[in-house]
């Protein structure tokens, strides 16, 4: 099949939707009418739809008819990389979590989600995916010491986590020290509900831990970095696993 054909189904099919979602019931002669298909390509598409979980009802016989079930759905999102991360991230962390409410479905919501992405963006977010680590819950040692980080600095940690920038922090230590350092933000760990950032810390030439609740300001520099290995640094970040 062609892309041109590939692209007109999935037209089609968005259309389909749509009409069902607009109205409580359809009669095949009249889809057929506003699409400008016969039945055959209808009852294909329809089939294809099924396939892919949306709740479409047939009805056959005189007076039967087409119809969404509950008229409800996602429609088609266009998100950025970092949206989807967050969303993906959401849904593996209520499954880590392992509550027993919707569990069952997580799984599945999860797989639909990502296969609806195109081939760029599928390898994009699985390469992200790799770097991103839920844990178990935080000790009630650490919780007593967690304050939740500002907004801004969750904001420019992601930024620069997502988009590989290298970045200049000032971070606290567990003593109340602070320091400045040039850092590479390479993995995320999650002990629920602290974010470390697991980094290569250019200030030091070694690879460091950082509690993102500890860090006071954050600066995006304008240079990347790469992720060459993910074995080597999988290593290299080995003992900051054992500790937590």
């Amino acid at each position: 099949m062609g892309k041109g054909s590939l692209k007109d189904k999935q037209h089609r099919h968005s259309l389909i939707l749509s009409l069902l979602r607009n109205e409580d019931f359809w009669t095949t002669e009249l889809l057929c009418k506003n699409l400008s298909i016969g039945p055959r390509t209808l009852m294909r598409d329809l089939s294809e739809l099924r396939e892919l979980g949306h709740p479409i009802e047939s009805e056959r016989g005189r007076g039967g008819g087409i119809s969404l079930k509950g008229r409800w759905g996602l429609t088609k999102l266009l998100l950025n990389n970092e949206e989807i991360i967050s969303m993906l991230v959401s849904l593996a962390i209520v499954d880590a979590i392992g509550t027993p409410l919707f569990g069952e479905n997580l799984k599945s919501i999860r797989k639909r989600i990502s296969d609806s992405f195109p081939f760029e963006q599928k390898e994009l977010i699985k390469n992200l995916r790799k770097r991103i680590f839920i844990g178990k819950s935080a000790s009630r040692d650490i919780l007593n010491s967690y304050s939740p980080p500002k907004s801004s600095i969750l904001n420019n940690m992601s930024r620069s986590f997502f988009l590989q920038k290298i970045i200049s922090i000032s971070y606290k230590d567990a003593k109340g020290i602070i320091t400045e350092r040039t850092i590479e933000p390479k993995i995320l760990l999650l002990n629920w509900p602290i974010w470390y950032f697991l980094c290569w810390d250019k200030s030091k030439n070694d690879s460091r831990l950082f509690r993102i609740d500890r860090i006071e300001k954050v600066k995006i520099l304008n240079y990347n970095f790469k992720i060459n290995n993910m074995k080597n640094m999988m290593k290299d970040f080995e003992d900051y696993f054992e500790q937590l």
